[in-house]
């Protein structure tokens, strides 16, 4: 099984408080090894909790490397979803901006 705590941690470096402002939104995340996620957005704060979330805004379904190549930035949000990399149910278009809100490497 693939260890993806160093995924999550990526997303807590690369978290974009300035872009989040004012987003509101939990992304569920289902990838094919490891634990389940959910993201919570709430005005500038990231939270990453372990398990399934009760309504998310949006849930993404992907294979453990296309995730790794979304927050490397290799691989579009938009691309993902349309070339069927990343199946996603709820607001799709969400999960396509998404990726706005993580910086390319961490840091400012």
């Amino acid at each position: 099984m693939v260890d993806t705590a160093p995924l999550i941690a990526k997303l807590h470096d690369r978290f974009d408080a300035e872009a989040a402002a004012g987003v509101h939104e939990t992304l569920q995340l289902e990838l094919d090894e490891g634990p389940r996620y959910f993201v919570a957005i709430n005005d500038g704060t990231l939270d990453i909790q372990e398990g399934n979330h009760d309504a998310p805004s949006v849930t993404l379904m992907t294979d453990t490397r296309t995730f790794e190549r979304l927050i490397n930035k290799e691989l579009s949000g938009m691309q993902a979803v349309m070339s069927g990399k990343v199946r996603a149910r709820g607001d799709i278009m969400l999960a396509s901006r998404l990726t706005r809100l993580f910086r390319r490497s961490g840091g400012a």
